[in-house]
């Protein structure tokens, strides 16, 4: 069979380099191999909200043998509150909602915390049941909702970072608790128009008392028209959002927004979106309403902000999801112009503002932009961050084995895992790569679809996949589909092109073996990429961070 990359020979202009030039640029070549850069690094991050809890023991299959072992022990999680040693032991029940009688905080385990015991509103709590959680089963949050709702909903604003892997259910983690905040301003502001009505009352009963009540109802006075002044400026706004939500992509920016929908039909606000693909009339008129949410690409919402069609005076809430991504690869200076500007306006109305920071990884350089920008951030993270999916099975195919024949490798791995009934997705590490691939591919009767950057409505090319028909159920791609994108459904990941970070690695092997299902990832390992192949596969083995 012939390669569909064939390994091309050296130039004459090479062969004709001195052999000093040529022995140098091979040393140079040779670092690339395996070697990550200290910007692309991945640590542990330790928690702010910590995790304890006993040892145990079960068996576990080794993701890279598919060999049952028996798992050395670990911690089974168990979750604590800030400031809990502060409370009574009726009030430590209350929050959770239970009745044990002589219980503690500590025998409490995140298996046990239930939506229920965030003390939400109802309307939010049905809009979970009902929306994107409806015929869950079990209903319960998961570990990285059970440590960051109860955090976002705490009054004091506090800057937090999210990070947890893939598929965990990080969206929900920040969209509940903000929604809540939401409709907990628009209730209290609701209540104005009954205490206009006892300020009126007090104002008649001043003129009628002596002096000195006269002088103890100027105070109350006072303080209710405060606090009315207060509530006043919960009261939603056209073209003024009080919660932004930043992501990098406009498929990314359509999936959060259909999560956001589904809620809003039981908890009653209004998200839009906002990308350069938009239709501009559209947005335009969905401003001349009041607006809850915008979700957004930086860029999106800078060009609307600019032009003056949105004001980000009321931002009470920044998301900025996806966070390894937006914070690098040509992101960076909006994002920080998007933050400067709800910095400034909180700064001028004198009230806090939140920002929540969300990650599936935190390269070196995504942690020094965050110390740099909220020095004071609550981090948050799960056990697994940072760590090969315990639901994964990996398999490492040294192309040697095809005579590095990659082409002849696809159709092999395909042949002998992929039916009508499976959804696969192949990365590829360029867009000419992938390009050449699908054509391939489909050169071969396989029912393919290609999504790269300059593909047309990849949108619509994404949701055909989703539908998982047996004539649409491959999708060549390159790194565009391996950020945030929610693919449950898919049971194979195929790394035809090997990544060149651990980040990158982390982000595709993700778009299987998501939200507790079980997934495959296949890895073809050529002489280029051996060396970080290598340490990957022993740090899955040994369920370490991967570095």
């Amino acid at each position: 069979m012939t390669n569909l990359f064939p390994i091309r020979g050296r130039s004459n202009a090479q062969k004709k380099l001195p052999t000093k030039i040529r022995r140098e640029s091979k040393q140079v070549s040779k670092k690339t191999h395996g070697f990550v850069p200290a910007r692309f690094k991945l640590l542990p991050i330790e928690s702010d909200v910590k995790l304890a809890g006993t040892a145990w023991e079960k068996d576990y299959i080794d993701p890279t043998t598919n060999i049952s072992k028996k798992a050395p022990a670990v911690k089974k999680t168990r979750i604590f509150m800030d400031k809990v040693n502060m409370m009574t032991r009726t009030e430590q029940l209350e929050l959770l909602h239970v009745k044990k009688k002589n219980a503690s905080l500590e025998d409490f385990k995140l298996e046990d915390i239930t939506f229920e015991s965030f003390n939400l509103r109802p309307e939010i709590y049905e809009a979970i049941r009902k929306g994107p959680l409806k015929g869950a089963d079990p209903f319960m949050p998961s570990e990285i909702q059970a440590l960051a709702i109860p955090e976002i909903l705490k009054v004091d604003n506090r800057h937090i970072m999210c990070a947890a892997e893939t598929g965990s259910g990080k969206t929900l983690a920040y969209l509940i608790p903000i929604i809540n905040k939401l409709k907990e301003e628009e209730a209290r502001a609701g209540k104005i128009s009954k205490e206009s009505k006892e300020i009126e009352k007090l104002k008649e009963g001043i003129d009628k008392e002596t002096p000195q009540v006269a002088e103890a109802f100027k105070e109350e006075l006072k303080e209710k028209m405060q606090l009315m002044a207060l509530k006043k400026s919960a009261v939603r706004s056209f073209n003024r959002p009080r919660a932004v939500v930043l992501l990098p992509s406009r498929e990314l920016v359509d999936q959060i927004l259909s999560v956001a929908k589904l809620m809003s039909h039981f908890a009653k606000f209004r998200a839009i979106a906002m990308t350069s693909h938009k239709d501009r009339t559209f947005v335009k008129k969905t401003l001349q309403m009041p607006v809850d949410i915008v979700i957004a690409t930086p860029a999106g919402l800078l060009d609307y902000s600019r032009k003056k069609f949105v004001n980000l005076m009321d931002v009470k809430y920044l998301v900025i999801d996806e966070a390894d991504t937006l914070f690098g690869k040509g992101f960076g200076e909006e994002v920080l112009e998007v933050i400067q500007k709800v910095k400034g306006f909180s700064h001028k109305k004198e009230r806090p503002y939140q920002a929540i920071v969300v990650s599936a990884t935190l390269p070196k350089t995504v942690n020094e932009m965050l110390t740099k920008e909220f020095p004071f951030i609550k981090r948050i993270t799960s056990h697994s961050l940072h760590k090969a999916l315990p639901n994964l099975h990996h398999h490492f195919v040294d192309t040697k084995e095809y005579n590095f024949n990659k082409s002849a490798a696809i159709i092999d791995i395909l042949k002998r895992t992929h039916d009508e009934n499976s959804s696969t997705m192949i990365f590829c590490n360029t867009r000419i790569s992938a390009m050449a691939l699908e054509s391939f591919l489909k050169s071969k009767q396989y029912p393919v679809i290609g999504l790269f950057s300059d593909a047309e409505d990849r949108t619509v090319l994404l949701e055909k996949f989703r539908r998982r028909t047996s004539e649409a159920n491959i999708l060549v791609c390159t790194d565009l589909a391996s950020r945030g994108v929610d693919t449950t459904f898919v049971n194979h990941v195929i790394l035809y092109d090997f990544p060149t970070t651990v980040v990158d690695f982390l982000h595709r092997v993700g778009r299987t073996a998501r939200a507790g299902n079980y997934g495959r990832a296949t890895h073809f390992v050529t002489k280029k990429s051996r060396e970080l192949a290598e340490r990957i596969k022993r740090n899955i083995r040994d369920r370490r961070v991967l570095v």
